[in-house]
């Protein structure tokens, strides 16, 4: 049933491993890369192409089981598999464990895996689906599963065909008769609540049309009909401006949404809070975690031996206020168990140092979870990647997207504005041609920041813009084209296909995802479904996906950082920038040190 077994150290070593049926690629080096690697051992199943794995931990010896079968399989009795085979290999095998040498444990394990998969077929034949003379159904229409039910059953059915062949419709049973009654006396009683609720239905109705009618939307005024001058002058939108005029409106617009370069406005998103007090918070923190345990006088004494091995119910008094701490910085509830349940997964069996607290290394524990799920896998370095697209003699292209309203055009402007200032050329294609006043909002912005937009107006194919838009730039010289798309909800599939369809044709070098640092399960709720639908409807083998990601409105939230947790824990990809205000200029990468002292003050 299952497909393949191993038993590795923390440290790489194999010390046994055994294959049921051959694997398609490496099921296993995924599992330590994406999950092991970067702390979501919370995660009870990982699944990988078309395998599911499942593992199990051994902190104390520094050991990992893994188990991988087909992920097809509902296979119940894995879970004991892993902690049978765990406990044997460990009493076994202390020696080589301690040694990290490799073992022979094929007959003991296939003796082990044969006997947990027998037990659990016996186990699921004891269940089996019940007769339906045992079930509720059958009890409530008098169908009686003994013996002596059946012989009653079959002397009335016996009496049922003697009356009907002598011409009677009479009852056999005085139960029948009762029963009988009963269902007439309800069916009275329905047809009376029926009378009852008719009444007052057609008093609402009467009074509803004794009220006097709402004044409705008035009737537009076609063509047919007199406009007056002053509707005239409203609708009038060919009124033009002089350049100086012009010239006057974007410098007022550039001082007030540019200016000049503040000594605050670094690159890097951070705060001034002093490193003291973030230590002195922390200490605080771990100060309520020495009433947690079971006994005072039995926990000073383990701490100062330094003898105590954590358990779970250790640890349960001070993961509840971490957890709900994490809940109150905005953390989604799904990635805020997920990541109790890995510092659990990794403390559990470890020794307690002496004179430490557990809430210590707890929150030690925590935050290098977090320090590692937070740092980028992959360059975050755009200015790199466009210098080497310029190399190649192409145009380096960014494709924003995400749903209604999160700022994507505005954020697309800022990074625009940001590129400038690094000396790129760049231009900005109005992709969104759908939303009324989308490509003018674009030109406002290009306007201000004296760049060049590339539109072809509304109701045209956005994939094909993208596609021209790319190909004007690289023959233009242009270094870098920034891609407006237009909002769409995740659960919109034609939206959604038309967005696939965009990134799939063009394959551009950078997809962004913005999104909001005000949601929670929301949005992780909408990145993961944005990613998920540009792998579903892409016509390629191997589909472009989210790159990064871009979270706006980040200096609206005081400490409640949890978004950004949630958003990189579930795709594992980096935060690009955050932008922290509504200038052009408030635009910043993320410092990851900054978020965990919101995180864990």
């Amino acid at each position: 049933m299952i497909d393949h077994f191993v038993i590795f150290s923390k440290t790489g070593t194999v010390l046994w491993s055994r294959t049921l049926c051959k694997l398609g690629g490496d099921p296993v080096d995924n599992l330590i890369n994406r999950v092991l690697m970067e702390d979501r051992s919370g995660e009870k199943k990982f699944i990988d192409d078309a395998y599911a794995m499942q593992w199990v931990f051994e902190n104390k010896l520094d050991l990992v089981f893994v188990v991988v079968y087909q992920k097809i399989l509902q296979l119940l009795y894995i879970e004991e598999l892993l902690e049978i085979v765990k406990k044997d290999f460990i009493a076994m095998f202390p020696q080589q464990i301690a040694n990290k040498t490799p073992v022979k444990y094929e007959d003991k394990f296939t003796k082990i895996l044969k006997a947990t998969e027998l037990k659990f077929t016996e186990k699921q034949a004891r269940k089996g689906p019940r007769a339906f003379n045992a079930s509720k159904k059958a009890k409530a229409k008098g169908v009686v599963s003994n013996t002596s039910g059946k012989t009653a059953s079959s002397s009335r059915s016996a009496t049922t065909v003697d009356s009907s062949e002598d011409g009677s419709d009479s009852l056999t049973s005085d139960g029948k008769d009762k029963s009988l009654e009963e269902l007439e006396n309800e069916a009275a009683l329905r047809s009376k609540v029926r009378e009852m609720r008719t009444g007052p239905r057609r008093k609402g109705k009467d009074k509803a049309a004794k009220e006097p009618k709402k004044s409705g939307k008035k009737m537009t005024k076609w063509d047919d009909t007199k406009v007056s001058k002053k509707e005239a002058e409203a609708l009038d939108r060919s009124k033009t401006i002089t350049a100086e005029e012009e010239e006057a409106q974007l410098r007022e617009k550039r001082e007030a949404y540019i200016g000049e370069m503040e000594d605050s406005d670094s690159e890097e998103f951070s705060d001034t809070d002093d490193e003291s007090a973030a230590s002195s918070g922390a200490e605080s923190e771990s100060s309520q975690g020495w009433s947690f345990s079971k006994t005072r006088l039995g926990n000073f004494l383990s701490t100062v031996s330094g003898n105590k091995i954590l358990e779970r119910e250790d640890l349960e008094p001070v993961i509840t206020p971490m957890h709900q701490m994490l809940i109150s910085k905005n953390v989604a509830s799904e990635v805020a168990d997920e990541l109790c349940e890995s510092v659990i997964t990794t403390v559990v069996g470890q020794r307690l140092e002496s004179f430490t607290r557990i809430s210590t290394v707890v929150r030690k524990a925590l935050e290098a979870a977090l320090l590692r799920i937070l740092t980028p896998k992959k360059s975050t370095d755009v200015l790199r990647e466009i210098l080497q697209a310029k190399s190649e003699g192409r145009a380096y292209s960014i494709v924003f997207v995400g749903v209604n309203g999160v700022g994507k055009s505005t954020s697309l402007s800022k990074v625009c504005y940001y590129l400038k200032s690094k000396g790129v050329n760049v231009m900005i294609a109005a992709c969104d041609t759908f939303r009324s006043g989308a490509v003018e909002q674009l030109n406002q912005h290009a306007k201000v920041l004296d760049v060049e937009l590339f539109q072809k107006g509304y109701a045209k194919d956005p994939a094909s813009v993208a596609k021209e838009a790319i190909k004007y730039g690289t023959e233009n010289g242009y270094d870098c084209v920034l891609i407006d798309t237009a909002g769409r909800m995740q659960n919109n599939e034609p939206l959604m296909r038309a967005l696939a369809k965009l990134v799939s044709n063009n394959e551009p070098d950078l997809v962004l995802f913005v999104g909001e640092a005000l949601v929670g399960n929301d949005g992780i709720d909408q990145l993961s479904m944005f990613d998920r639908a540009l792998a579903d409807y892409s016509d390629r083998r191997e589909p472009h996906r989210i790159d990064g990601i871009v979270i706006t409105k980040f200096d609206t939230i005081d400490d409640k950082v949890g978004a950004a947790v949630s958003m990189v824990y579930k795709t594992g990809q980096p935060i690009m920038f955050v932008g922290t205000g509504q200038k052009y200029t408030h635009l910043k990468k993320l410092n990851v040190r900054t978020v965990l002292r919101h995180l864990l003050q």
